[in-house]
């Protein structure tokens, strides 16, 4: 009879280490899934909360501003970033528009990469007239893709009729799968 209770312990023990190995690789594999969420979760908070920090753009000493300056998205995926164009000089100044233009790593056009103003849904804005301290916050840039090879490109803004003279800054697009 001891020799039966023995084997029915041992047995009894193996069923609940394999159980417990189950449960723990099945928690393990949760916990992966998880924090995986939470980074995803994370990166798109950062961004929302750079976007409102470039609506706030009021106080800032650049004549244009960008935010953010660099994105990275799937192919065939839309994306913003908010431009804000600021009068720093000590007069009115009219005429204020800006263009983009899409460009592949190198400089050369990107046919498949679409950047737009939101206020025309073309590749340059309408024209403003700004006083001394004023700016223009809330300009989107809207980046479409439709179906660019994975790399590097850029929306190379430029911003005509500031006191200073034209103005450029550009949106760093990686395309990743």
């Amino acid at each position: 009879m001891d020799k039966k209770a023995a084997v029915e312990l041992s047995m009894t023990t193996i069923i609940i280490i394999v159980i417990g190995i189950t449960i723990l690789s099945l928690g393990l594999v949760w916990i992966r899934s998880v924090f995986s969420d939470v980074g995803e979760l994370t990166s798109g908070a950062f961004e929302q909360g750079e976007t409102q920090i470039a609506e706030i753009f009021g106080g800032t000493d650049q004549p244009v501003a960008l935010s953010p300056s660099e994105t990275t998205m799937s192919q065939d995926e839309t994306t913003t970033a908010t431009l804000a164009i600021n009068n720093l000089g000590g007069e009115l100044v009219q005429g204020v528009k800006a263009t983009v233009e899409a460009k592949a790593f190198g400089g050369a056009a990107a046919e498949n990469l679409v950047c737009a103003f939101s206020d025309t849904l073309t590749t340059e804005t309408n024209t403003y007239s700004l006083k001394s301290g004023n700016s223009i916050s809330g300009l989107k840039v809207l980046v479409e893709d439709q179906g660019s090879a994975l790399g590097t490109y850029a929306c190379v803004i430029t911003v005509y009729n500031l006191p200073d003279g034209p103005e450029t800054t550009s949106l760093i697009i990686n395309i990743e799968n």
